[in-house]
């Protein structure tokens, strides 16, 4: 399964899942995380070398990510390739989206909306993609679809 731990209430049984929130902007990370923060607990990473970093410990301590939410234009190393990093260390340390697997699923959250960087990002293994300003409902549209492919 893709999510980390089941809470029961009372309408029913949400799934919460670990959320890695990775954006070189504070104010973006902190609107991200505010957002994406009621489906589940929240680490953010300035960067992408940060954020592979914390990849690697969450599965070390076997606690790995169920979703990453990536900036595509940061300083030093951009989105796309940290994307295509995680997916490689994902597919030579056999994990997978289906059976008991724990491949993340990731969110591009960027301001570019070109069709060349929408189609390197689903090139690079990314499972949505949404163009800021981010909001509640786009963030719950993606949870639904989410929710779907790992039940």
């Amino acid at each position: 399964m893709f999510f980390l731990f089941i809470n029961q209430v009372e309408e029913g049984i949400a799934i919460m899942f670990r959320i890695l929130i990775v954006d070189d902007n504070y104010t973006s990370r902190s609107q991200i995380k505010a957002l994406f923060g009621q489906y589940g607990d929240c680490d953010t990473a300035p960067d992408g070398e940060i954020a592979y970093q914390l990849f690697l410990a969450a599965h070390k301590e076997n606690i790995p990510y169920d979703i990453i939410t990536m900036d595509i234009d940061m300083p030093n190393v951009k989105g796309d390739q940290i994307v295509n990093k995680m997916r490689k260390w994902e597919q030579e340390n056999a994990v997978y989206k289906s059976g008991a697997g724990k491949e993340a699923a990731i969110i591009m959250v960027t301001a570019l909306s070109m069709k060349d960087n929408i189609m390197s990002s689903f090139k690079s293994g990314c499972e949505a993609y949404i163009v800021k300003p981010i909001t509640k409902d786009k963030v719950s549209k993606i949870i639904d679809e989410i929710k779907l492919q790992k039940c």
